[in-house]
């Protein structure tokens, strides 16, 4: 790794306690599979010329960025999730765009493109379509011009080297629209009803507190938890003290088994209410919402957790159910939003495609390995049941998808977590 390149980017990128190691890329590595040919998927760093056929030229140290040939049909993409800034300059044509992680930390810019596809202002996740390679500025060919800055645009990285060491990695900061976010998490505990004494599973008294030390490993900041009984609500709250506030705030006459909880020094609680969802053969269930505000950023937004029906014995086909779930989800999510304030979904939804579907249609709802579609885009991996999902001024940063809790007999689930950031309202 160049050495400029090291100090300004060499950090470590730390998702609570999980750490992301800095690469050092020396020349032999980087060429052993091509950036331009590596598989890469949101939120994590991704190549900017989709298709094939793209080749670096590397002509940094000419100029402040480097040029990439491709065709002029080739879609554009955004390397790392930010903010778009639609400029122009005469090197690099009228269609300039920046995508901007964090002046402080992180910015890139597109050039010669034929079209933009996006507007100032607007938010893009990682391999988002932001324009078509192009022929305009000072470009000799069809080609995109590439570079990327930190410290606030003072300083000018090597962009090749840049995407010979990130692409397919999270990006090299924690800092995404001026915070560094906080990490949230769904995680179905698996109730304590499905595990007595002798049963597959160790009982909730044993998996509950090493349930609260995963979530600590990870450090989550605000999880919604499904089949959360009350017996592992006391258990959990005994082990973690104080550390956590929780919605519902009571056990006494109250359904717990879906709850949402965060940690009281990364966030506050606004307010709180629940809705109903039909659960089992359309029986209603009462659902959490809460407001949280982000201590770091003072940023608000909605939490929603759910659980769906599963098409398990002895209910049977209980899809007519979680299609009705879903609508009135998504109406809920649609409701909240017209605060101007991002929402987030976590949950159990009991399905893939049928689920995340009619959430993300429109362009309402992107989940952190997935981007924003009109129809449908579902994400190429790692995914399944179990879901995290944003609507409106926000992003990922980092992304999980982990069966290590069930490896561990904690749970029938994996646990799936994002970096989360909420972006200015």
């Amino acid at each position: 790794m160049g050495s400029r390149l090291g100090r300004i980017l060499g950090a470590a990128v730390v998702a609570g306690s999980i750490a992301v190691p800095a690469l050092v890329v020396t020349g032999a590595d980087a060429t052993i599979v091509p950036a331009s040919r590596r598989t890469s998927y949101a939120p994590n760093v991704i190549f900017p010329v989709a298709g094939g056929r793209a080749v670096d030229q590397r002509t940094f140290g000419k100029r402040p960025g480097t040029e990439i040939k491709a065709s002029c049909t080739n879609v554009v993409r955004a390397a790392h999730p930010g903010t778009a800034v639609v400029t122009s300059s005469r090197t690099a044509g009228p269609n300039l765009v920046r995508i901007v992680a964090s002046r402080r930390s992180l910015t890139t810019s597109y050039g010669y493109m034929r079209a933009a596809t996006v507007k100032t202002g607007q938010l893009v996740q990682a391999g988002q379509p932001i324009g078509y390679v192009g022929h305009l500025g000072i470009a000799k060919s069809c080609s995109l011009y590439f570079a990327v800055t930190s410290a606030y645009g003072t300083r000018t990285l090597n962009p090749s080297k840049f995407l010979d060491t990130y692409v397919g990695k999270p990006m090299p900061t924690r800092w995404l629209f001026d915070n560094t976010g906080f990490v949230l998490a769904s995680f179905n505990t698996l109730g304590a009803s499905h595990t007595p004494a002798g049963s597959r599973y160790p009982t909730y008294a044993w998996r509950t507190p090493r349930q609260v030390a995963l979530l600590g490993t990870y450090g989550v900041d605000v999880v919604g938890l499904q089949e959360f009984q009350k017996p592992q609500r006391a258990s959990f709250l005994a082990t973690a003290g104080s550390t956590y506030g929780i919605f519902p705030a009571t056990a006494y006459k109250t359904d717990t088994e879906n709850s949402i909880i965060w940690r009281n020094s990364t966030m506050e609680l606004v307010s709180a209410t629940t809705f109903d969802v039909p659960y089992f053969d359309g029986h209603p269930r009462k659902m959490p919402i809460v407001l949280l505000r982000h201590r770091q950023s003072g940023r608000e937004a909605y939490f929603i957790n759910v659980h769906n029906p599963a098409s398990v014995a002895p209910w049977g086909n209980q899809t007519q159910w979680r299609q009705k779930a879903i609508a009135i989800e998504r109406a809920k999510i649609v409701e909240l939003r017209a605060s101007g304030k991002a929402v987030f979904l976590t949950g159990d939804l009991n399905d893939r495609a049928p689920a995340f579907c009619p959430l993300t249609q429109g362009k309402l709802m992107l989940a952190p390995n997935s981007i924003p579609s009109m129809t449908c885009s579902m994400p190429a991996k790692n995914y399944g049941i179990d879901w995290v999902l944003a609507a409106g001024p926000a992003r990922f940063s980092q992304y999980g998808y982990d069966w290590t809790p069930k490896t561990q007999r904690l749970t029938d689930h994996p646990i799936v977590w994002a970096r989360t950031h909420i972006a200015a309202q």
